[in-house]
Protein backbone atom coordinates (compact mmCIF):
# COMPACT_ATOMS: atom_id res chain seq x y z
CA UNK A 1 0.00 0.00 0.00
CA UNK A 2 1.12 3.57 -0.59
CA UNK A 3 2.38 5.62 2.28
CA UNK A 4 -0.32 8.22 2.06
CA UNK A 5 -3.09 5.63 2.48
CA UNK A 6 -2.87 5.74 6.27
CA UNK A 7 -4.04 9.31 6.48
CA UNK A 8 -7.55 10.52 5.74
CA UNK A 9 -7.86 12.79 2.70
CA UNK A 10 -8.26 16.49 3.50
CA UNK A 11 -11.75 17.82 4.17
CA UNK A 12 -11.72 19.90 1.00
CA UNK A 13 -10.71 16.91 -1.10
CA UNK A 14 -13.47 14.84 0.48
CA UNK A 15 -16.02 17.57 -0.19
CA UNK A 16 -14.90 17.90 -3.79
CA UNK A 17 -15.17 14.14 -4.16
CA UNK A 18 -18.75 14.23 -2.90
CA UNK A 19 -19.53 17.09 -5.28
CA UNK A 20 -17.96 15.22 -8.20
CA UNK A 21 -19.87 12.01 -7.50
CA UNK A 22 -23.14 13.92 -7.18
CA UNK A 23 -22.50 16.51 -9.88
CA UNK A 24 -25.68 15.68 -11.79
CA UNK A 25 -27.80 15.94 -8.66
CA UNK A 26 -26.21 19.28 -7.78
CA UNK A 27 -26.65 20.54 -11.33
CA UNK A 28 -30.33 19.54 -11.42
CA UNK A 29 -31.04 21.28 -8.11
CA UNK A 30 -29.04 24.34 -9.16
CA UNK A 31 -31.11 24.66 -12.34
CA UNK A 32 -34.51 23.29 -11.33
CA UNK A 33 -35.10 25.34 -8.19
CA UNK A 34 -34.34 28.76 -9.76
CA UNK A 35 -36.42 27.81 -12.82
CA UNK A 36 -39.29 26.84 -10.52
CA UNK A 37 -38.92 30.15 -8.67
CA UNK A 38 -38.99 32.04 -11.98
CA UNK A 39 -42.04 30.09 -13.18
CA UNK A 40 -43.81 30.79 -9.89
CA UNK A 41 -42.99 34.49 -10.19
CA UNK A 42 -44.26 34.66 -13.76
CA UNK A 43 -47.56 33.05 -12.79
CA UNK A 44 -48.12 35.40 -9.84
CA UNK A 45 -50.53 38.32 -10.25
CA UNK A 46 -48.73 41.63 -10.48
CA UNK A 47 -49.30 43.91 -7.51
CA UNK A 48 -48.45 47.59 -7.08
CA UNK A 49 -47.59 49.41 -3.90
CA UNK A 50 -48.22 53.15 -3.40
CA UNK A 51 -47.15 55.09 -0.30
CA UNK A 52 -48.39 58.27 1.40
CA UNK A 53 -46.51 60.08 4.17
CA UNK A 54 -48.03 61.29 7.43
CA UNK A 55 -46.41 63.67 9.89
CA UNK A 56 -47.59 63.48 13.51
CA UNK A 57 -47.81 66.47 15.79
CA UNK A 58 -45.48 66.41 18.74
CA UNK A 59 -48.00 67.90 21.24
CA UNK A 60 -51.16 65.92 21.95
CA UNK A 61 -54.56 67.45 22.57
CA UNK A 62 -54.26 66.86 26.33
CA UNK A 63 -51.65 69.62 26.55
CA UNK A 64 -54.08 72.08 25.01
CA UNK A 65 -56.90 70.95 27.28
CA UNK A 66 -55.13 71.32 30.55
CA UNK A 67 -51.99 73.46 30.11
CA UNK A 68 -52.67 75.46 26.95
CA UNK A 69 -48.99 75.11 26.21
CA UNK A 70 -46.79 72.92 24.08
CA UNK A 71 -44.23 71.26 26.33
CA UNK A 72 -41.57 68.99 24.90
CA UNK A 73 -42.66 65.39 24.61
CA UNK A 74 -40.41 63.16 26.72
CA UNK A 75 -41.34 59.98 24.79
CA UNK A 76 -41.75 60.82 21.08
CA UNK A 77 -41.04 57.25 19.91
CA UNK A 78 -43.71 55.83 22.18
CA UNK A 79 -46.19 58.43 21.00
CA UNK A 80 -45.40 57.67 17.33
CA UNK A 81 -45.80 53.95 17.98
CA UNK A 82 -49.22 54.62 19.43
CA UNK A 83 -50.17 56.71 16.40
CA UNK A 84 -48.98 53.96 14.02
CA UNK A 85 -51.27 51.51 15.77
CA UNK A 86 -54.18 53.93 15.54
CA UNK A 87 -53.76 54.23 11.77
CA UNK A 88 -54.41 50.49 11.48
CA UNK A 89 -57.46 50.25 13.76
CA UNK A 90 -60.75 48.79 12.57
CA UNK A 91 -62.54 52.17 12.69
CA UNK A 92 -60.08 53.77 10.26
CA UNK A 93 -60.43 50.76 7.94
CA UNK A 94 -64.22 50.98 8.03
CA UNK A 95 -64.10 54.72 7.39
CA UNK A 96 -61.88 53.99 4.36
CA UNK A 97 -64.39 51.43 3.02
CA UNK A 98 -67.23 53.95 3.40
CA UNK A 99 -65.22 56.69 1.69
CA UNK A 100 -64.16 54.54 -1.27
CA UNK A 101 -67.60 52.99 -1.74
CA UNK A 102 -66.14 50.09 -3.75
CA UNK A 103 -68.36 47.01 -4.08
CA UNK A 104 -66.99 43.98 -2.28
CA UNK A 105 -64.36 45.91 -0.34
CA UNK A 106 -64.32 45.16 3.40
CA UNK A 107 -62.48 46.53 6.38
CA UNK A 108 -60.51 43.28 6.57
CA UNK A 109 -59.41 43.77 2.95
CA UNK A 110 -58.15 47.24 3.81
CA UNK A 111 -56.26 46.04 6.88
CA UNK A 112 -54.74 43.21 4.80
CA UNK A 113 -53.65 45.52 1.98
CA UNK A 114 -52.30 48.45 4.03
CA UNK A 115 -49.19 48.61 6.17
CA UNK A 116 -47.95 51.50 8.30
CA UNK A 117 -44.31 51.93 9.23
CA UNK A 118 -42.01 54.67 10.55
CA UNK A 119 -40.27 56.72 7.87
CA UNK A 120 -36.90 57.38 9.44
CA UNK A 121 -37.74 60.18 11.87
CA UNK A 122 -40.05 59.64 14.83
CA UNK A 123 -42.70 62.14 13.62
CA UNK A 124 -43.07 60.60 10.14
CA UNK A 125 -44.92 57.49 9.02
CA UNK A 126 -45.46 55.80 5.67
CA UNK A 127 -48.86 54.42 4.75
CA UNK A 128 -48.36 51.78 2.03
CA UNK A 129 -51.22 50.19 0.12
CA UNK A 130 -50.90 47.21 -2.24
CA UNK A 131 -53.37 46.36 -5.00
CA UNK A 132 -53.51 44.86 -8.48
CA UNK A 133 -54.39 48.31 -9.92
CA UNK A 134 -51.72 51.01 -9.43
CA UNK A 135 -54.32 53.82 -9.44
CA UNK A 136 -56.39 52.09 -6.78
CA UNK A 137 -53.26 51.43 -4.70
CA UNK A 138 -52.52 55.17 -4.63
CA UNK A 139 -56.16 56.00 -3.92
CA UNK A 140 -56.28 53.48 -1.08
CA UNK A 141 -53.11 54.81 0.56
CA UNK A 142 -54.34 58.43 0.38
CA UNK A 143 -57.79 57.52 1.64
CA UNK A 144 -56.42 55.63 4.64
CA UNK A 145 -54.15 58.56 5.48
CA UNK A 146 -56.99 61.08 5.17
CA UNK A 147 -59.43 58.94 7.13
CA UNK A 148 -56.91 58.62 9.92
CA UNK A 149 -56.60 62.41 10.04
CA UNK A 150 -60.41 62.71 10.17
CA UNK A 151 -60.57 59.96 12.77
CA UNK A 152 -57.96 61.75 14.87
CA UNK A 153 -59.79 65.08 14.45
CA UNK A 154 -63.08 63.51 15.50
CA UNK A 155 -61.44 61.89 18.52
CA UNK A 156 -59.91 65.23 19.57
CA UNK A 157 -63.24 67.02 19.10
CA UNK A 158 -64.91 64.46 21.34
CA UNK A 159 -62.24 65.05 23.97
CA UNK A 160 -62.79 68.82 23.77
CA UNK A 161 -66.59 68.46 23.93
CA UNK A 162 -66.26 66.21 26.95
CA UNK A 163 -63.94 68.65 28.70
CA UNK A 164 -66.21 71.57 27.80
CA UNK A 165 -69.26 69.74 29.18
CA UNK A 166 -67.47 69.06 32.46
CA UNK A 167 -66.53 72.75 32.84
CA UNK A 168 -70.09 73.85 32.04
CA UNK A 169 -71.44 71.50 34.69
CA UNK A 170 -68.96 72.90 37.17
CA UNK A 171 -69.99 76.44 36.24
CA UNK A 172 -73.68 75.63 36.73
CA UNK A 173 -72.87 74.27 40.17
CA UNK A 174 -71.58 77.66 41.34
CA UNK A 175 -73.75 80.19 43.06
CA UNK A 176 -74.68 83.34 41.20
CA UNK A 177 -72.15 85.32 43.24
CA UNK A 178 -69.45 82.76 42.46
CA UNK A 179 -70.31 82.78 38.75
CA UNK A 180 -69.82 86.55 38.72
CA UNK A 181 -66.63 86.26 40.72
CA UNK A 182 -63.08 85.21 39.70
CA UNK A 183 -63.89 81.50 39.73
CA UNK A 184 -66.82 81.88 37.36
CA UNK A 185 -64.87 84.17 35.06
CA UNK A 186 -62.03 81.61 34.85
CA UNK A 187 -64.39 78.76 33.95
CA UNK A 188 -66.10 80.86 31.30
CA UNK A 189 -62.70 81.76 29.82
CA UNK A 190 -61.81 78.05 29.57
CA UNK A 191 -65.12 77.36 27.86
CA UNK A 192 -64.40 80.04 25.26
CA UNK A 193 -60.86 78.68 24.71
CA UNK A 194 -62.13 75.14 24.22
CA UNK A 195 -64.71 76.36 21.71
CA UNK A 196 -61.97 78.14 19.78
CA UNK A 197 -59.72 75.01 19.96
CA UNK A 198 -62.54 72.84 18.65
CA UNK A 199 -63.08 75.19 15.73
CA UNK A 200 -59.44 74.99 14.58
CA UNK A 201 -58.95 71.26 15.30
CA UNK A 202 -57.41 69.29 12.41
CA UNK A 203 -56.24 66.16 14.29
CA UNK A 204 -52.81 65.07 15.47
CA UNK A 205 -51.46 64.34 11.95
CA UNK A 206 -51.11 65.96 8.56
CA UNK A 207 -50.67 64.51 5.07
CA UNK A 208 -47.03 65.33 4.29
CA UNK A 209 -47.01 63.72 0.83
CA UNK A 210 -49.81 62.12 -1.12
CA UNK A 211 -49.38 58.76 -2.82
CA UNK A 212 -49.00 58.59 -6.60
CA UNK A 213 -49.70 55.56 -8.83
CA UNK A 214 -46.52 53.45 -9.09
CA UNK A 215 -45.05 52.76 -12.54
CA UNK A 216 -43.68 49.27 -11.80
CA UNK A 217 -45.06 46.38 -9.77
CA UNK A 218 -43.78 45.69 -6.28
CA UNK A 219 -44.43 41.98 -6.68
CA UNK A 220 -43.58 39.46 -7.86
CA UNK A 221 -39.89 40.26 -7.43
CA UNK A 222 -38.47 37.99 -10.08
CA UNK A 223 -34.82 38.86 -9.53
CA UNK A 224 -35.05 38.31 -5.80
CA UNK A 225 -37.02 35.08 -6.20
CA UNK A 226 -34.53 33.66 -8.71
CA UNK A 227 -31.60 34.64 -6.48
CA UNK A 228 -33.27 32.94 -3.52
CA UNK A 229 -33.95 29.96 -5.79
CA UNK A 230 -30.26 29.70 -6.64
CA UNK A 231 -29.29 29.76 -2.96
CA UNK A 232 -32.03 27.27 -2.08
CA UNK A 233 -31.00 25.05 -5.02
CA UNK A 234 -27.39 24.97 -3.81
CA UNK A 235 -28.43 24.21 -0.23
CA UNK A 236 -30.92 21.57 -1.37
CA UNK A 237 -28.38 19.97 -3.71
CA UNK A 238 -25.72 19.80 -0.99
CA UNK A 239 -28.24 18.40 1.47
CA UNK A 240 -29.42 15.70 -0.95
CA UNK A 241 -25.82 14.87 -1.90
CA UNK A 242 -24.85 14.43 1.75
CA UNK A 243 -27.98 12.34 2.35
CA UNK A 244 -27.17 10.19 -0.65
CA UNK A 245 -23.60 9.71 0.58
CA UNK A 246 -24.97 8.66 3.94
CA UNK A 247 -27.35 6.02 2.62
CA UNK A 248 -25.84 5.00 -0.73
CA UNK A 249 -22.58 3.32 0.27
CA UNK A 250 -21.55 2.17 -3.22
CA UNK A 251 -18.40 3.27 -5.02
CA UNK A 252 -19.70 5.39 -7.86
CA UNK A 253 -16.73 6.76 -9.81
CA UNK A 254 -13.09 6.09 -10.58
CA UNK A 255 -11.80 9.01 -8.52
CA UNK A 256 -13.76 7.76 -5.53
CA UNK A 257 -12.04 4.38 -5.75
CA UNK A 258 -8.61 5.98 -6.21
CA UNK A 259 -9.16 8.23 -3.19
CA UNK A 260 -10.23 5.27 -1.08
CA UNK A 261 -7.37 2.87 -1.88
CA UNK A 262 -4.64 5.32 -2.88
CA UNK A 263 -3.45 2.86 -5.54
CA UNK A 264 -2.77 3.12 -9.27
CA UNK A 265 -5.54 2.06 -11.63
CA UNK A 266 -4.15 -0.77 -13.74
CA UNK A 267 -7.10 -0.95 -16.06
CA UNK A 268 -10.73 -0.13 -16.62
CA UNK A 269 -13.08 -2.77 -18.00
CA UNK A 270 -16.00 -1.35 -20.00
CA UNK A 271 -19.64 -2.03 -19.25
CA UNK A 272 -20.75 -4.08 -22.25
CA UNK A 273 -23.14 -6.83 -23.21
CA UNK A 274 -20.23 -9.05 -24.24
CA UNK A 275 -18.77 -9.00 -20.74
CA UNK A 276 -22.00 -8.88 -18.75
CA UNK A 277 -23.44 -11.90 -20.63
CA UNK A 278 -20.19 -13.86 -20.55
CA UNK A 279 -19.66 -16.68 -18.10
CA UNK A 280 -16.61 -16.37 -15.83
CA UNK A 281 -14.76 -18.96 -17.91
CA UNK A 282 -15.83 -17.66 -21.30
CA UNK A 283 -13.18 -16.23 -23.54
CA UNK A 284 -13.66 -12.54 -24.41
CA UNK A 285 -12.85 -11.94 -28.11
CA UNK A 286 -9.46 -10.32 -28.56
CA UNK A 287 -10.88 -7.88 -31.11
CA UNK A 288 -13.08 -5.03 -29.97
CA UNK A 289 -13.01 -2.73 -26.98
CA UNK A 290 -13.48 -5.56 -24.46
CA UNK A 291 -10.46 -7.55 -25.64
CA UNK A 292 -8.46 -4.32 -25.93
CA UNK A 293 -9.23 -3.54 -22.29
CA UNK A 294 -7.63 -6.78 -21.11
CA UNK A 295 -4.64 -6.31 -23.41
CA UNK A 296 -4.08 -2.89 -21.88
CA UNK A 297 -4.51 -4.38 -18.40
CA UNK A 298 -1.79 -6.91 -19.15
CA UNK A 299 0.48 -4.11 -20.42
CA UNK A 300 -0.20 -2.16 -17.23
CA UNK A 301 0.90 -5.08 -15.09
CA UNK A 302 4.21 -5.09 -16.97
CA UNK A 303 4.56 -1.32 -16.88
CA UNK A 304 4.04 -0.99 -13.13
CA UNK A 305 6.41 -3.81 -12.19
CA UNK A 306 9.52 -3.39 -14.27
CA UNK A 307 11.81 -3.57 -11.21
CA UNK A 308 10.88 -7.14 -10.23
CA UNK A 309 9.63 -10.36 -11.78
CA UNK A 310 5.98 -10.88 -10.94
CA UNK A 311 5.11 -14.49 -11.64
CA UNK A 312 2.18 -15.15 -9.32
CA UNK A 313 -0.75 -12.70 -9.26
CA UNK A 314 -3.65 -13.04 -6.85
CA UNK A 315 -6.87 -11.42 -8.04
CA UNK A 316 -9.55 -10.66 -5.47
CA UNK A 317 -12.32 -8.18 -4.71
CA UNK A 318 -14.05 -6.63 -1.73
CA UNK A 319 -17.48 -8.12 -2.41
CA UNK A 320 -19.13 -10.72 -4.60
CA UNK A 321 -20.30 -9.95 -8.14
CA UNK A 322 -17.49 -7.45 -8.70
CA UNK A 323 -16.28 -9.44 -11.73
CA UNK A 324 -12.99 -10.73 -10.28
CA UNK A 325 -13.29 -14.18 -11.90
CA UNK A 326 -13.94 -12.67 -15.33
CA UNK A 327 -10.95 -10.38 -14.90
CA UNK A 328 -8.71 -13.19 -13.61
CA UNK A 329 -9.66 -15.54 -16.44
CA UNK A 330 -9.14 -12.97 -19.18
CA UNK A 331 -5.84 -11.77 -17.71
CA UNK A 332 -4.66 -15.39 -17.88
CA UNK A 333 -5.96 -15.69 -21.46
CA UNK A 334 -4.19 -12.51 -22.55
CA UNK A 335 -0.94 -13.83 -21.08
CA UNK A 336 -1.42 -17.15 -22.92
CA UNK A 337 -2.11 -15.35 -26.22
CA UNK A 338 1.19 -13.53 -25.77
CA UNK A 339 3.03 -16.86 -25.74
CA UNK A 340 3.33 -17.24 -21.95
CA UNK A 341 3.07 -20.58 -20.19
CA UNK A 342 0.16 -19.79 -17.84
CA UNK A 343 -1.47 -21.61 -14.93
CA UNK A 344 -4.89 -20.55 -13.68
CA UNK A 345 -5.67 -21.65 -10.09
CA UNK A 346 -9.25 -21.40 -8.88
CA UNK A 347 -8.70 -20.83 -5.17
CA UNK A 348 -12.37 -20.09 -4.49
CA UNK A 349 -13.32 -23.25 -2.60
CA UNK A 350 -16.71 -21.89 -1.62
CA UNK A 351 -18.44 -20.91 -4.88
CA UNK A 352 -16.32 -22.26 -7.76
CA UNK A 353 -17.55 -21.65 -11.31
CA UNK A 354 -14.73 -22.38 -13.76
CA UNK A 355 -15.24 -26.14 -14.04
CA UNK A 356 -18.92 -25.75 -14.78
CA UNK A 357 -18.43 -23.00 -17.36
CA UNK A 358 -15.54 -24.81 -19.06
CA UNK A 359 -17.54 -28.03 -19.15
CA UNK A 360 -14.99 -30.07 -17.25
CA UNK A 361 -15.52 -32.44 -14.35
CA UNK A 362 -14.74 -31.20 -10.85
CA UNK A 363 -13.57 -34.59 -9.63
CA UNK A 364 -9.99 -33.38 -9.33
CA UNK A 365 -8.67 -30.00 -8.36
CA UNK A 366 -7.22 -27.74 -5.69
CA UNK A 367 -9.16 -29.13 -2.74
CA UNK A 368 -7.76 -32.63 -3.30
CA UNK A 369 -4.22 -31.26 -3.75
CA UNK A 370 -4.46 -29.37 -0.45
CA UNK A 371 -5.91 -32.45 1.25
CA UNK A 372 -2.81 -34.37 0.02
CA UNK A 373 -5.01 -36.65 -2.09
CA UNK A 374 -3.65 -35.57 -5.49
CA UNK A 375 -0.59 -34.05 -7.13
CA UNK A 376 -0.46 -30.70 -8.99
CA UNK A 377 0.96 -32.15 -12.21
CA UNK A 378 -1.96 -34.60 -12.37
CA UNK A 379 -4.74 -32.15 -11.50
CA UNK A 380 -4.58 -29.45 -14.14
CA UNK A 381 -6.52 -29.34 -17.39
CA UNK A 382 -5.38 -27.61 -20.56
CA UNK A 383 -8.14 -25.27 -21.74
CA UNK A 384 -8.08 -22.30 -24.16
CA UNK A 385 -4.28 -22.31 -24.37
CA UNK A 386 -3.55 -22.37 -20.63
CA UNK A 387 -3.47 -24.87 -17.77
CA UNK A 388 -6.31 -24.75 -15.26
CA UNK A 389 -6.49 -26.18 -11.75
CA UNK A 390 -10.18 -25.97 -10.81
CA UNK A 391 -11.39 -25.81 -7.24
CA UNK A 392 -12.33 -29.48 -7.15
CA UNK A 393 -14.86 -31.01 -4.76
CA UNK A 394 -16.10 -28.52 -2.16
CA UNK A 395 -14.36 -29.15 1.18
CA UNK A 396 -15.95 -28.54 4.61
CA UNK A 397 -12.98 -26.43 5.75
CA UNK A 398 -11.79 -24.19 2.85
CA UNK A 399 -10.02 -21.59 5.02
CA UNK A 400 -7.96 -24.22 6.84
CA UNK A 401 -6.93 -25.88 3.58
CA UNK A 402 -5.81 -22.57 2.04
CA UNK A 403 -3.59 -21.87 5.06
CA UNK A 404 -1.73 -25.20 4.88
CA UNK A 405 1.88 -25.61 3.81
CA UNK A 406 0.67 -27.63 0.84
CA UNK A 407 -0.80 -24.41 -0.61
CA UNK A 408 2.57 -22.73 -0.21
CA UNK A 409 4.23 -25.69 -1.87
CA UNK A 410 1.75 -25.59 -4.74
CA UNK A 411 2.51 -21.91 -5.40
CA UNK A 412 6.26 -22.54 -5.36
CA UNK A 413 5.84 -25.48 -7.78
CA UNK A 414 3.66 -23.31 -10.07
CA UNK A 415 6.19 -20.48 -10.11
CA UNK A 416 8.94 -22.92 -11.11
CA UNK A 417 7.00 -24.47 -13.99
CA UNK A 418 5.04 -21.49 -15.40
CA UNK A 419 5.76 -18.00 -16.66
CA UNK A 420 2.60 -16.62 -15.04
CA UNK A 421 0.35 -17.96 -12.29
CA UNK A 422 -3.07 -16.35 -11.85
CA UNK A 423 -4.95 -17.15 -8.63
CA UNK A 424 -8.67 -16.42 -8.36
CA UNK A 425 -9.82 -16.16 -4.72
CA UNK A 426 -13.09 -15.47 -2.89
CA UNK A 427 -13.92 -11.82 -1.98
CA UNK A 428 -11.33 -10.88 0.62
CA UNK A 429 -13.67 -8.67 2.64
CA UNK A 430 -16.27 -11.45 2.88
CA UNK A 431 -14.17 -14.48 3.86
CA UNK A 432 -10.58 -14.82 5.08
CA UNK A 433 -9.41 -17.36 2.48
CA UNK A 434 -7.64 -14.80 0.27
CA UNK A 435 -5.98 -13.01 3.18
CA UNK A 436 -3.83 -16.06 3.95
CA UNK A 437 -2.36 -15.88 0.43
CA UNK A 438 -1.59 -12.16 0.31
CA UNK A 439 2.04 -12.56 1.36
CA UNK A 440 2.62 -15.78 -0.61
CA UNK A 441 2.26 -14.25 -4.07
CA UNK A 442 4.29 -11.72 -6.01
CA UNK A 443 1.40 -9.32 -6.46
CA UNK A 444 -2.25 -8.68 -5.52
CA UNK A 445 -4.77 -7.07 -7.88
CA UNK A 446 -8.05 -5.66 -6.56
CA UNK A 447 -11.20 -5.69 -8.67
CA UNK A 448 -14.06 -3.26 -7.99
CA UNK A 449 -17.24 -2.56 -9.90
CA UNK A 450 -18.61 0.94 -10.28
CA UNK A 451 -22.01 1.53 -8.72
CA UNK A 452 -21.98 -2.01 -7.27
CA UNK A 453 -19.04 -2.42 -4.87
CA UNK A 454 -20.02 -1.37 -1.32
CA UNK A 455 -17.80 1.24 0.29
CA UNK A 456 -17.83 -0.49 3.68
CA UNK A 457 -16.46 -3.72 2.19
CA UNK A 458 -13.82 -1.78 0.24
CA UNK A 459 -12.69 0.04 3.39
CA UNK A 460 -12.48 -3.31 5.22
CA UNK A 461 -10.35 -4.73 2.39
CA UNK A 462 -8.12 -1.67 2.48
CA UNK A 463 -7.48 -2.25 6.21
CA UNK A 464 -6.70 -5.93 5.58
CA UNK A 465 -4.17 -5.08 2.88
CA UNK A 466 -2.49 -2.52 5.10
CA UNK A 467 -2.33 -4.86 8.10
CA UNK A 468 -0.83 -7.72 6.07
CA UNK A 469 1.59 -5.53 4.05
CA UNK A 470 0.37 -7.26 0.91
CA UNK A 471 2.28 -6.54 -2.34
CA UNK A 472 -0.64 -4.77 -4.03
CA UNK A 473 -0.05 -3.95 -7.69
CA UNK A 474 -3.13 -1.82 -8.27
CA UNK A 475 -6.84 -1.73 -9.00
CA UNK A 476 -8.96 -2.93 -11.89
CA UNK A 477 -12.24 -1.04 -12.18
CA UNK A 478 -15.15 -2.88 -13.73
CA UNK A 479 -18.26 -1.39 -15.29
CA UNK A 480 -16.73 1.82 -16.66
CA UNK A 481 -18.60 3.63 -19.40
CA UNK A 482 -16.41 3.20 -22.47
CA UNK A 483 -16.19 5.96 -25.10
CA UNK A 484 -17.76 4.89 -28.39
CA UNK A 485 -15.28 6.64 -30.66
CA UNK A 486 -12.02 5.55 -29.11
CA UNK A 487 -10.19 2.46 -27.94
CA UNK A 488 -8.60 4.38 -25.10
CA UNK A 489 -9.81 4.21 -21.53
CA UNK A 490 -9.60 6.86 -18.88
CA UNK A 491 -7.15 6.43 -16.03
CA UNK A 492 -5.13 3.72 -17.84
CA UNK A 493 -1.63 5.15 -18.30
CA UNK A 494 -0.87 3.13 -21.43
CA UNK A 495 -2.18 3.44 -24.94
CA UNK A 496 -2.89 0.67 -27.41
CA UNK A 497 0.46 1.42 -29.00
CA UNK A 498 2.26 0.65 -25.77
CA UNK A 499 0.25 -2.55 -25.25
CA UNK A 500 1.14 -3.66 -28.77
CA UNK A 501 4.80 -2.82 -28.22
CA UNK A 502 4.87 -4.93 -25.05
CA UNK A 503 3.41 -7.93 -26.87
CA UNK A 504 5.78 -7.48 -29.83
CA UNK A 505 8.82 -7.27 -27.56
CA UNK A 506 7.77 -10.39 -25.65
CA UNK A 507 7.13 -12.31 -28.89
CA UNK A 508 10.56 -11.31 -30.15
CA UNK A 509 12.17 -12.37 -26.89
CA UNK A 510 10.36 -15.75 -27.00
CA UNK A 511 11.46 -16.27 -30.61
CA UNK A 512 15.07 -15.48 -29.73
CA UNK A 513 14.85 -17.82 -26.75
CA UNK A 514 13.53 -20.66 -28.92
CA UNK A 515 16.23 -20.05 -31.52
CA UNK A 516 18.88 -20.14 -28.83
CA UNK A 517 17.51 -23.43 -27.49
CA UNK A 518 17.60 -24.93 -30.98
CA UNK A 519 21.17 -23.68 -31.49
CA UNK A 520 22.24 -25.14 -28.15
CA UNK A 521 20.59 -28.45 -29.02
CA UNK A 522 22.44 -28.54 -32.36
CA UNK A 523 25.72 -27.84 -30.63
CA UNK A 524 25.14 -30.69 -28.20
CA UNK A 525 24.14 -33.16 -30.91
CA UNK A 526 26.99 -32.21 -33.31
CA UNK A 527 29.80 -34.78 -33.18
CA UNK A 528 33.25 -33.64 -32.14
Amino acid sequence: MNAHDSSEPPALKRFLGIARRNRWLLLICFIAVPVAALAYSLHQTKEYTASASLVFRSSPIENSLFNFATPSNPEPLRETSTNLQLVSVQQVAQRTVDALDKPGLTAEDVLGSVSVSPAGESELATVSATAADPDFAAKLANTVAKQYILFSKHANEEKIDTAQGLIEEKLLGLSEAEREGPAGNELEAKIRQLSALSAVQTGDAELAQAATPPSSPSSPKKTRNVALGIVLGIVLGIGLAMLREQFDRRLRDVEDIQDLFGLPVLGTIPESRTISHANPGMEIPAAGVEGEAFRMLRASLRYFNTDRDVKSILITSAASRDGKTTVAWNVALSEARAGKHVLYIEADLRRPTIAEHLGIKAERGLSLILADLDQPDHSYRHESGLDVIPAGPLPPNPAELIETQRMTGLLRWAEEHYDRVVIDTPPAAVVADAVALFNQVDGVVLVTRLRKSPRDAAEHLKDQLRNTSAPVLGIVINGVQAPSDSGYYRFVPQTKKFAGAVEAAEAKRAKEHDAKKEHDADEVSRPD
